[in-house]
């Protein structure tokens, strides 16, 4: 594929940015849309755009079109966010909505819905990402090594030991037998050999007999022997049968190859989708090349800006710095103003000063005293032009990566929309955007050197000032010595200070006051950090040690094997509360809340934040698979605080709070982190009685009053994010059902996803999907829909455990002779237990609100025509 198909690609997508925004932002504020329906029409449209942004950005070879492209693409991710979280609120917190009026109407197919993570996200950093695993592979190995050596020495102390107790109480210690000699084990192989060419010598002998046996019972019957024409015939007859039947076979083939449904063609070595394969890996090896021209490039480029135009920017900056100066000196005072500090933004706002804000005339009247009153907007955002006061206004969906869209889209038509590069090739940066880009850090760096000057000639000038002042007082005070009149002079210096300083209060009083500030969040004051004095590279040995920081399993969202569908069933709140989330939903519900927010910083802080999420559903329904997969695709640090793997360490509450700290604190500054816990209902169990069951060392939910202090100390932007999977909420429960431990557990988790067992299109996806993994080769006769109807209770682990045991070494042998059939497959599937109906129940409705009743209308007349219980008591009496 050409450059030129991606470069249009991407201008699509930016195309459809701007339509969407027309259709999210009309110019009439009034037909903003406000309705659920439209939301998710706006979500599906946003998916669309995602897909080929993604798409685009992976394959563009060009360096600073990939950087235009993958700030539209942020956008687009946390706008994506921004409207999902919206839709959950509009939906009564509701996770799961039917999208099947919205493909109809926009003629999609359901597969439409499907969100890949990004790419960029594991392909932008793979040797950071090599390294750390590199440092984690090595730690573990030095971790094994450890271990084996103290259980070496273990066992030889235990057998020295041993030793001396056997020589304490004069017992002779048996020695192991010697080793076999050669001519030893020559005899033993030699008497093994025998015995097989026995047992072989019986088995044809066995043959031989039974056929004579058959002979002579056909001979009793007087079933007459065959002659040469009869085999003949006998033979022709069972071939030609044979070659109809492999004729009939291809001809099915071949109808099925023609209509498009043949499922079973084998691989073609010549399959263009192979070679678009190899296309796009030699793509991606171009795209490092021009990134790695670029980054060297840009040093250069950024010296010769700073030559060329860095005295000209100091000396405008300088000049509009003065003009501030003098315009805001106090001609009273012949006072300076203050220079802002480096906190303050510095001089940003005097170079480059925002738009004013629009005030009304009472609030600037009255000195910005707005205690009960509307507030109105900054200028340029369209309200509406009327409304009643006291209607109630519609709450927006909030608009921060709207305006980030926004720039995006005139970034893009401003640098690439009628940007003619066809004669470029290799997709080689330009010089002219690289010095576009460049020059606003020139600019920051520049501007950062004159505040230092400029601090320093104001500080200069002040001091001048006031020494000239102190000099012409000075003077003056000597005139009026001469003439007597010092004590007046000094009163009316000190009257004239006075009233300046009066004067200079009621100005500042008369100015309108700058609109309140939203109070920023600030983050609770921490103890001091035990592990300050240590290094990282120690604390992160210390935990792989132990092996809370494994090396994450590779896993793919693609192994989770499932497709969207539609319901064909009108919306329903009381239906749509009793169906049960597809594992699409689940699949795509990961990926928007695990994956998508961990795309940047800018994302993850302003995005909806979601701190904690809960996998909960059946056992073996692909849980940790989904864990393993969002970290992975997020290019995460993984942690593992599961109960089985800290179980018998860090002993007591000092300890565990020490090891959670170093969790936390690695994970933010190796972040994007995962934190993981499987089966994490075990940290709020409080039953004795179930806690004893775990068969654990240590009490599982020795962790909780430390995990949640410090799940509670993360925030936006850090990076940081916690993930536990269950299959047992029912431990949860108290006798009478859910208890104060289930509430606390469904307050900790923002999100809650159940992970269903597969419904009767997805086990078909299924079996093929994992017969076919494991090495089946599968042809038209194999009739996977029984295999469908026979499973309807069988987990997705369930599923592959069948797989794995059908599929073994023997069988693959001979796979491509003897093609694996349904009835092998039925066999085992009843070795296996099906799901208990209550369990089942338990994990669907954990954590749903109570199921909605649905109110009979002529139940008043009902109870109206019938007599209670009661009164029929007391008339029979």
């Amino acid at each position: 594929m050409s450059h030129q198909t991606f470069d249009l690609e991407w201008t699509q997508a930016m195309m459809d940015l701007v339509e969407l925004m027309k259709i999210e932002f009309p110019q009439n504020i009034e037909t903003w849309p406000t309705r659920l329906d439209q939301f998710k029409r706006i979500y599906v449209l946003y998916l669309q755009v995602y897909r080929k942004l993604e798409d685009a950005l992976d394959q563009i070879v060009h360096p600073q079109k990939r950087r235009f492209a993958r700030k539209a693409l942020e956008a687009c991710i946390g706008r994506i966010l921004e409207v999902k979280g919206w839709m959950v609120l509009l939906h009564d917190n509701k996770e799961y909505f039917n999208y099947d009026d919205i493909l109809l109407d926009m003629r999609l197919p359901p597969d439409k819905l499907d969100i890949t993570p990004p790419h960029f996200l594991t392909d932008d950093n793979k040797e950071m990402y090599k390294s750390r695993e590199a440092f984690l592979t090595n730690a573990h190995e030095e971790a094994e090594a450890a271990r084996a050596k103290a259980k070496a020495e273990k066992e030889a102390e235990a057998k020295a030991a041993a030793d001396f107790q056997a020589r304490k109480h004069k017992r002779e210690v048996v020695a192991p037998p010697p080793p076999l000699t050669e001519d030893e084990c020559i005899v033993l192989v030699q008497a093994e050999e025998r015995g097989r060419q026995a047992r072989q010598k019986l088995k044809e002998l066995m043959k031989q007999k039974k056929m004579q046996e058959e002979e002579l019972e056909k001979q009793r019957s007087g079933q007459k022997p065959h002659t040469k024409d009869t085999a003949v015939f006998y033979l022709q007859k069972i071939t030609l049968g044979f070659l109809g039947r492999l004729q009939t076979e291809a001809s099915v083939v071949d109808e099925l190859t023609l209509i498009h449904m043949n499922n079973f063609i084998p691989p073609d070595p010549n399959d263009p989708r192979l070679k678009l394969i190899e296309t796009l890996k030699r793509r991606k090896e171009l795209q490092l090349i021009n990134q790695m021209e670029e980054t060297d490039a840009m040093v250069e480029t950024k010296e010769k800006i700073k030559e060329m135009e860095g005295q000209e920017m100091r000396e405008i900056m300088q000049e509009r710095i003065n003009i501030w100066l003098n315009a805001n000196r106090d001609p009273d005072f012949n006072a300076y103003p203050a220079f802002p500090k480096p906190n303050q933004g510095g001089s940003k706002e005097i170079i480059d000063p925002p738009p004013e804000m629009w005030r009304p005339a009472d609030e600037k009247k009255k000195g910005g005293d707005d205690k009960g009153k509307k507030k109105k907007p900054k200028k340029g955002i369209r309200m509406p032009e009327a409304h009643a006061e006291d209607e109630e206004q519609v709450p927006m969906c909030p608009n921060y990566f709207g305006r980030l869209i926004k720039k995006s889209i005139e970034a893009f038509i401003e640098t690439w929309h009628d940007k003619d590069d066809y004669q470029n090739h290799q997709q080689k940066f330009i010089p002219e955007v690289l010095k576009s880009t460049l020059r606003p850090l020139v600019f920051e760096e520049v501007r950062i050197q004159v505040d230092v000057g400029s601090r320093e000639l104001l500080l200069q000038l002040k001091k001048k000032i006031a020494a000239d002042a102190k000099e012409a007082y000075k003077i003056a005070l000597k005139a009026a010595k001469k003439e007597g009149k010092d004590k007046e002079f000094k009163a009316k210096a000190k009257k004239d200070k006075i009233a300046k300083m009066k004067a200079k209060k009621e100005a500042a009083a008369k100015e309108p006051a700058p609109p309140p500030a939203k109070a920023a969040k600030k983050k609770p004051k921490r103890k001091k950090d035990p592990t300050e004095k240590e290094s990282v590279e120690s604390l992160t040995k210390e935990l792989v040690t132990e092996g809370i920081m494994p090396v994450c399993p590779k896993r793919s969202f693609d192994e989770y094997i499932c497709q969207d569908y539609l319901r064909g069933v009108e919306p329903d709140p009381i239906k749509d509360w009793l169906i049960d989330n597809s594992m699409a939903h689940a699949k795509r519900l990961t990926i928007e809340y695990a994956v998508l927010p961990m795309a940047s910083e800018l994302v993850h802080e302003n995005a909806p934040y979601v701190r904690t999420l809960l996998l909960h559903g059946g056992r073996k329904t692909g849980k940790t698979l989904l864990a393993h997969a969002a970290c992975t695709a997020a290019g995460a640090t993984f942690f593992n605080l599961s109960a089985k793997i800290i179980d018998g360490k860090y002993q007591g509450p000092k300890p565990i709070a020490r090891m959670l700290q170093i969790v936390f604190k690695l994970a933010k500054i190796m972040s994007p982190s995962m934190i993981y816990i499987e089966d994490v209902d075990q940290v709020f169990v409080t039953d004795k009685k179930k806690i004893k069951a775990y068969g654990l060392i240590d009490k599982p939910n020795r962790i909780k009053k430390a995990l949640m202090k410090e799940i509670k100390a993360l925030f936006p932007g850090e990076r940081v994010f916690f993930l536990g999977t269950t299959s047992n909420p029912q431990d949860l429960q108290g006798k009478k059902g859910p208890s104060k431990a289930t509430a606390n557990f469904c307050k900790f988790f923002t999100k809650r996803i159940y992970t269903p067992y597969p419904d009767y299109g997805a086990r078909m996806l299924l079996w093929r999907g994992l017969l076919e993994r494991h090495g089946a080769i599968l042809t038209h006769h194999f009739n996977i829909s029984t295999l469908a109807y026979l499973s309807p209770d069988y987990s997705i682990g369930d599923i592959e455990d069948i797989c794995k045991k059908i599929l073994d070494v023997r069988r693959l042998r001979k796979i491509a002779r003897v093609h694996l059939k349904v009835e092998e497959v039925v066999d085992h599937l009843y070795e296996y237990n099906p799901i208990e109906p209550n369990l089942h129940t338990i994990a669907r409705h954990f954590g749903k609100p109570p199921q909605p009743v649905p109110i009979d209308p002529d139940a008043d007349k009902k109870k109206k025509g019938k007599p209670d219980a009661k009164d029929a008591k007391k008339k029979k009496k």
